[in-house]
């Protein structure tokens, strides 16, 4: 697989946070470092992406990746590449994913020495990768909108991360979101027994205020009894 551990993470992370985020999806096949042949009848020429995407072929488990057998190329395809392999990436592969037709092409530059941007991504328009807009948010994020995933991707933190508009929140790894719906549940569970607490004492409230009554009552009671007796 990669060069680095850290590429390695990336890839992975990548391809857990949308597998789980398109997870009802049936129509979505997504792969990592997977081969992806593009010439039938010539084994010889192929191409593998650290990541890729594509839409309206179903998921199942293959050895490769043949455009022809799926109907169509990957629509997106990331590349996380360390600096013996940013060269390769942004040519030689960059022009075999745009001769196959791939929609979207983006370039991960771990460490931000060989780009402009730790992140570039290019659409293909007319046969020819264009770049897309990019900006440098306040926290230092760099953020690109992708038109065929419909949502924003930012290298933030040290790592890739997506952004969905429509929630204003990134998505989640499956291990991020079971850990934020454990403390969520933990949460609601020591608001119950608060409640519960409030609740008990407040009866224990009532019944104290309720014996008192109760006694001032008696004593009224007695004190006329009392009375009677003596007049």
């Amino acid at each position: 697989m990669g060069a680095s551990q850290k590429q390695i993470l990336w890839m992975i992370a990548c391809f857990q946070t949308l597998t789980h985020w398109f997870r009802a999806r049936m129509d979505m096949y997504i792969a990592i470092d997977l081969l992806v042949y593009y010439e039938r009848g010539n084994p010889d020429v192929s191409v593998v992406p650290d990541v890729f995407v594509s839409f309206g072929v179903p998921m199942r488990d293959l050895e490769s990746y043949k455009v022809w057998a799926a109907g169509k190329p990957p629509d997106v395809v990331w590349e996380f590449g360390p600096p013996s392999s940013i060269k390769g990436d942004a040519g030689e592969k960059k022009e075999k994913f745009r001769q196959v037709g791939v929609r979207e092409y983006w370039l991960v530059d771990p460490l931000g020495e060989h780009y402009d941007s730790r992140l570039q991504g290019f659409e293909l328009v007319d046969g020819k990768y264009v770049r897309m807009p990019w900006e440098e948010r306040p926290d230092s994020a760099v953020a690109v909108w992708s038109p065929v995933l419909q949502l924003e991707q930012h290298f933030t933190d040290e790592r890739l991360r997506f952004w969905d508009r429509e929630t204003g929140k990134y998505l989640e790894l499956p291990e991020e979101e079971a850990k934020r719906l454990r403390l969520e549940a933990e949460e609601r569970a020591e608001c119950a027994r608060g409640a519960r607490r409030e609740a008990e004492h407040a009866l224990e409230v009532e019944i104290r205020n309720g014996k008192a009554e109760e006694a001032r009552v008696a004593e009224l009671e007695a004190r006329a009894r009392i009375h009677r007796n003596t007049a």
